[in-house]
């Protein structure tokens, strides 16, 4: 091959090249752009979004490993997907046990979306998750002990009173079913010192017009040793029921308390 084809041949080869420059730009800028994020995720981006939509239907058939494996793979893909950080969040802290990986997808969450409507509700999961951390840990630093004792005393309280209103309903629901069915309740006998029945005639039902009650002044007083945690708020629910009648313990034991938002543990307190 002379001197004069090889130099065309170059000449050739070159133009070549330069003309599949720009392709080749084109190429690297779209293989760039791809290896970034693509930003935040909606809706619509969600459902096309296959690690997600595999994450959610093995959550529904029970694997909860394989869903996290497939939610991790989601916000690796796309680490502002805020929807895939707080079904993170609730998986481990709910279905896998693991409270300090769903605080931090928790507060992922809340920082791709500081604007969430469910921002309240997320800020709670977090302070859940910590109590949870703090009962495996119990030196840890995150929750105040005295703090998660109130939180458990209170817990108890809540418990007694969601069951004496239970056992209310119950009872209201038994007296309005005799009331309809129109059984008669026990005759009330009238004493010399009290007025005459009257009787209703449609149900046979007799009356007394003026029965009996016994008020709280005449129940026996309580004495109740205070614990750690207790607040007058706390006992006037564990013992009325309500909150607002911590006033009554309060009026009770005034020459006693120092102030009526500290209590002395092993402190005897009235209970009226």
């Amino acid at each position: 091959m002379d001197t004069t084809l090889t130099s065309q041949l170059v000449q050739k080869g070159g133009s070549a090249s330069r003309r599949l420059l720009p392709f080749a730009a084109a190429a690297v800028l779209a293989l760039l752009a791809a290896c970034e994020h693509a930003g935040p995720v909606s809706e619509a981006d969600a459902e096309r979004e296959v690690n997600y939509q595999r994450a959610k239907k093995l959550c529904e058939q029970g694997d909860f490993a394989g869903a996290a494996e497939f939610y991790n793979k989601a916000v690796t893909v796309n680490p502002e997907f805020a929807d895939a950080q707080l079904e993170l969040g609730l998986l481990y802290e709910g279905k896998l046990g693991d409270p300090i990986a769903a605080i931090y997808h928790y507060r992922r969450f809340l920082e791709l979306k500081p604007d969430s409507e469910n921002r309240h509700v997320v800020e709670d999961f977090i302070q859940r998750a910590q109590l949870s951390l703090a009962a495996k840990l119990p030196q840890s630093p995150l929750v105040d002990p005295v703090e998660l004792t109130r939180l458990q005393n209170e817990k108890a309280s809540l418990l007694q009173e969601n069951a004496m209103l239970r056992s209310r309903v119950a009872e209201l629901e038994k007296a309005a079913s005799v009331v309809e069915a129109g059984t008669p309740t026990a005759e009330v006998m009238p004493t010399a010192s009290s007025p005459p029945a009257s009787t209703l005639p449609a149900t046979g039902i007799i009356m007394a017009s003026a029965p009996m009650t016994v008020t709280a002044e005449s129940s026996p007083a309580r004495v109740h040793v205070v614990q750690r945690g207790d607040t007058l708020q706390s006992l006037a629910l564990r013992y009325y029921g309500t909150r607002s009648s911590w006033e009554r313990i309060y009026q009770a034991n005034r020459n006693g308390l120092f102030s009526k938002d500290q209590l002395k543990i092993g402190q005897s307190l009235v209970i009226p």
